[in-house]
Parts: structure tokens; sequence; C-alpha cells
């Protein structure tokens, strides 16, 4: 089931912050909390919310964009990557790459070590590497 408008509104507000309040979420969409907190189950029990997060102070702080081309199947490619767990996030993209992830870490051994792991994915074929120098 897609989410309507009030769940997408809902739905921006936990990814700006996870703890806000139901109450507080209710009184900016302009529903009542028990519906909001309806809403917000029904949202899990979809899989729409995977998961609440806590960002921390002192979190890594460097990033990479890392661009992935697959030998021959991008989703046996992508799966792969995504079982090593070493992603932000991931994406399965249309272009002159297959997939592309975002790495973060603390170092810049960090990011090379994960980007050492990926490389030797039989599945891969080649990876473009781009570090950010600060995030927006």
């Amino acid at each position: 089931m897609e989410a309507n408008k009030k769940d997408r509104e809902i739905l921006s507000l936990l990814q700006k912050n996870a703890r806000m309040s139901n109450v507080e979420i209710a009184k900016k969409v302009g529903l009542t909390e028990g519906a909001v907190r309806s809403r917000i189950r029904k949202l899990i029990r979809q899989g729409t919310i995977k998961r609440f997060t806590v960002e921390l102070a002192g979190a890594p702080t460097l990033y990479a964009v890392v661009m992935l081309k697959s030998k021959r199947d991008t989703k046996k490619m992508m799966s792969a990557v995504s079982s090593l767990s070493i992603h932000k996030d991931a994406y399965e993209i249309a272009g002159s790459y297959d997939g592309c992830i975002i790495l973060q870490g603390f170092s810049m051994d960090e990011i090379d070590g994960k980007i050492d792991r990926l490389r030797k994915l039989k599945s891969l074929e080649d990876t473009r590497t781009f570090i950010s120098f600060r995030k927006w």
C-alpha cells in the first residue's frame, strides 16, 4: 500500500527527527496523537519504516561515493555488495555504472579498507570512487 499525503508528512518529520513525539507530529500534520500512532504502526507493518536511528556526535565524517559496474548480473552484484554491510546507502542505477554506494568512515584508511573489500567481489567489474570534502 502506498503512503498518502499525511503519511508522507509524518515520514518527512521522522526522517528529520526520529525521536519526535507523536503529539508533536500530530500538531504539525493536523491529526490526533492516536491517528499518528496508528499510521506509524501501519507504516512499520508495511515495511515503509524499517528502523528508527540515532545520529551520534562524533559520527564518521568522511564520505565516499563509489560507482559500481557489474560483470554481468547487476542484481547479483548489488546483493553481494549489500551482504558486506559496509555502506550507508546503496542504489541500483542506470547509466555507465550499474550501482552506487555511499561509504562513511572516521579515516581514509577505513574508507580504503571498505573499498578493498568491495573490489574482491567476483561480480564486480569496475569501481569509480569520489571522496567528499564536506557534508552540507
